[in-house]
């Protein structure tokens, strides 16, 4: 059975050593001129203000966005809309493994991938659906330094090999672990 091609962004599964999993809040400013879905990856800014991730290869990363903190009273709303200030959720921990769809382009990540790297395909979110469309970008396969190391085929029976596989990934280059400053 093929998989689906069901892009929603990263979503923690578990912790490298057991602890809990958190998310921290961070400020987004309202010069940010792309939406934040939940399951975006974000990266720190150098005002100290977070925006997603846009590019489509490199870089460090903070973490993935949780979720929205004070929504003007719109409960039903899951992301934050472009050139909106705010308050995000974020799992910033650079031991948190998560959950992640890989895309079509190129040659398919295959067994012999686990334990490669790969760098993240931001496209922008649905704001009819409020999912995440961040994937992981297998043409960007690297056995260096690349955003993040993939872990292994999520085991389900609905999973396999092939375009748009789900895999568990931890983010390699993080802000939190880099020695430079933003």
């Amino acid at each position: 059975m093929a998989n689906a091609d069901r892009p929603n962004g990263l979503h923690p599964v578990r912790h490298l050593m057991g602890a809990p999993i958190v998310a921290n809040e961070y400020s987004v400013d309202s010069s940010n001129a792309t939406a934040i879905f939940p399951g975006d990856v974000v990266i720190m800014e150098a005002d100290g203000n977070i925006a997603p991730y846009t590019g489509t290869g490199g870089g460090n990363v903070l973490g993935v966005m949780a979720g929205l903190k004070n929504v003007s009273g719109n409960l039903s709303l899951q992301y934050l809309a472009a050139s909106t200030a705010g308050t995000v959720l974020v799992y910033d921990d650079p031991y948190i493994i998560f959950e992640a769809q890989e895309d079509d382009g190129g040659t398919a990540l295959a067994a012999t991938s686990v334990g490669a790297n790969v760098d993240f395909l931001a496209t922008a979110g649905s704001t009819t659906t409020q999912n995440s469309r961040h994937e992981l970008d297998r043409s960007t396969i690297v056995t260096t330094t690349a955003q993040c190391r993939l872990l292994r085929l999520v085991p389900r029976v609905d999973n396999a090999y092939g375009d748009w596989a789900r895999w568990e990934v931890i983010l390699n280059e993080h802000g939190f672990r880099d020695t430079a400053g933003v």
